[in-house]
């Protein structure tokens, strides 16, 4: 089905409009000492292209198995076969999270086995997507900022970033 990839890339595109809108707003309300550069990784996006800057930081071979839920992009890469998450459950997974520019504020895949998480303990874009997502799963998810830290920086995470992850989605319970 032709249609679906077109259809998910018009609301992909309707929200990055509107996030490129909203930053605009908030920038020109912040401190003019402060500035930002977008940084593109290499790689094709699906057509149409999202606007400079937001380019997904990873080859996509097939933009059927890439869709928007609640805001997100996620990519499946390899789909399983078992229960999707049911929100307030445990999921199990390995995980590697980057900026868009593809540096790496964190990983588990660093450390052997798999780690445990609450769900209602993760960030907002995974409590949205991942039940969205049957176990067994690798996923690529692209959260925005608002669905992420937000305004609030961490370690390694600038203020307002939008965050890159891949995940191995072993199990739920």
């Amino acid at each position: 089905m032709k249609t679906f990839p077109f259809f998910a890339s018009i609301l992909l595109l309707g929200f990055v409009f509107s996030l490129t809108a909203c930053g605009e707003q908030k920038t020109s309300e912040a401190d003019s000492s402060e500035t930002s550069t977008a940084v593109t990784a290499p790689g094709p996006a699906p057509a149409p292209a999202p606007p400079k800057g937001l380019e997904p930081p990873y080859p996509i071979e097939d933009s059927s198995r890439i869709f928007t839920f609640g805001g997100i992009q996620i990519y499946i890469a390899e789909q399983g076969s078992g229960p999707k998450p049911a929100p307030g459950s445990n999921v199990v997974m390995n995980y590697r999270g980057t900026l868009l520019d593809g540096s790496e504020f964190d990983s588990s895949f660093d450390t052997p086995g798999y780690q445990d998480f609450s769900l209602n303990a993760l960030i907002e874009g995974w409590k949205i997507a991942l039940p969205e997502v049957p176990t067994g799963s690798k996923i690529k998810l692209i959260i925005p900022p608002e669905l992420g830290y937000g305004s609030g920086a961490r370690p390694g995470i600038p203020a307002n970033s939008t965050l890159v992850f891949d995940i191995d989605l072993a199990s739920t319970y």
